[in-house]
């Protein structure tokens, strides 16, 4: 580069340095104290622990407008200095001073697109962990924020009306087994409520003891009578792995975990309701009507095909269908949100020449209103669609980076030639 691209490249870079750092301290701040006002748990020390494992997260966000401040900023100001006038009166075409800008953008957006498939979901993942480190703490953190608790393994939903301190204000304990049909489904087969109750975690025999104060219980496998609890204590097993608690959302998956999960729906969209149909259909077809149980309402035996798994599939194929929009969804999300940084810079360079605004605050608020107001609404819009399987997720999560790519090719042919 020579050294108008240089003196480009450094002005911008020195903006967006600074515009970035304030970004993320304002962005931490806010979801850090956002968090601490949802779990109303967090001790100073979590606090510290946390601020690390949030600032990757924030880079989707804070590092596209911060190029894009750095830019409108730069080159509005460098066009309302006449910096502009004076390059092209040397015969250099202005694309002179906006590639190497158009680079930095590039760099910048294959930085995001490469942590984005693997450091930041990680880092959410920690920042749960930092929130929820300890099994006792864990259970009562998310009592005191969703106001309910389940976890696979654990034999029993809790949920409540509040909590104060260790105390549980008119909890509602409902144990629940694993249904028979290869899915993940559960089925409730008593229901304790009481006025208040404490956990007491007993870690050396993995049980969690109940003590319950005015409790009554409801069983759904009898008359479902309900009756007062005789004994105003229970217990439940803990889940053997506790890493149960600490389970990843879409968003902590990194690609890799995202495209493993991809092949376990895939496999099960294609061939649970066939594998089910099929063995139903060659018992019908042999005459065996007796090994396939509850035709019609009336059990024909006890070996065999289950009637209902075949009916449970079908519900199940809905579910595993939109498993796969949803980790579609997330991958395509990351790649857009990624390639979007190459397109703010891209686009916000030449408005910032086209208005030459000295004044900062107007060259950047001339880009990022229309942006706000029509790049973020339909990435939503995007998701929505996506996940939902309106529209394919390749599809519908790149349409809000086509609507800047066809403004930027509106812009450039009047800022190359005036």
């Amino acid at each position: 580069m020579g050294i108008l691209q240089r003196y480009v490249c450094g002005e911008v870079f020195r903006a967006f340095a600074l515009a970035l750092l304030t970004m993320t301290i304002i962005f931490v701040l806010f979801m850090v104290a956002a968090e601490a006002l949802r779990s109303r748990m967090l001790a100073p020390m979590d606090v510290l622990n946390l601020i690390p494992y949030v600032i990757p997260s924030t880079l989707p966000y804070t590092m596209p407008v911060s190029l894009l401040f750095a830019v409108t900023v730069v080159y509005g100001r460098i066009a309302g200095d006449n910096e502009i006038i004076a390059v092209k009166s040397a015969g250099v075409s202005v694309m002179a001073v906006i590639w190497p800008t158009v680079f930095l953008g590039a760099a910048v957006s294959g930085l995001l697109w490469q942590t984005s498939r693997t450091w930041i979901p990680e880092s959410a993942h920690q920042a749960k962990l930092v929130l929820f480190k300890d099994l006792e703490d864990l259970i009562y953190k998310y009592l005191k924020r969703d106001k309910e608790f389940s976890a696979p393994g654990m034999p029993v939903f809790i949920k409540v009306h509040d909590v104060e301190g260790r105390l549980l204000i008119k909890p509602t304990f409902k144990k629940k087994t694993k249904n028979g049909d290869n899915t993940e489904s559960y089925s409730y087969t008593e229901t304790i409520q009481a006025d208040r109750a404490r956990l007491q975690f007993d870690l050396d025999n993995k049980v969690v003891v109940v003590h319950l104060e005015g409790a009554e219980v409801q069983n759904h496998e009898g008359d479902f009578d309900v009756t007062l609890l005789p004994n105003q204590t229970f217990e439940f097993p803990l889940p053997s792995n506790n890493n149960a608690f600490a389970l990843k959302s879409i968003q902590e998956h990194t690609n890799r975990e995202l495209d493993a999960e991809l092949v376990i729906a895939k496999e099960r969209l294609a061939n649970d309701r066939k594998r089910q149909a099929i063995g139903a259909g060659f018992l019908f077809a042999s005459g065996r009507f007796n090994r396939v149980d509850g035709v019609n309402g009336v059990n024909w035996g006890v070996t065999g095909v289950n009637w209902a798994d075949v009916g449970q599939a079908a519900n199940q194929n809905s579910y595993w269908k939109k498993r796969c929009n949803e980790f579609e969804t997330e991958k395509q999300l990351r790649s857009s949100m990624a390639f979007g940084s190459l397109l703010f810079v891209i686009l916000g360079a030449p408005i910032g020449i086209r208005f030459a605004k000295r004044d900062f605050l107007s060259a950047f608020m001339t880009c990022f209103l229309p942006i706000i107001g029509l790049y973020y609404p339909l990435m939503l819009f995007g998701i929505n669609m996506g996940k939902e399987g309106t529209m394919e997720p390749y599809k519908a999560l790149w349409i809000s980076n086509l609507v800047l790519a066809v403004l930027a090719g509106w812009v450039y042919p009047r800022i190359i030639k005036y």
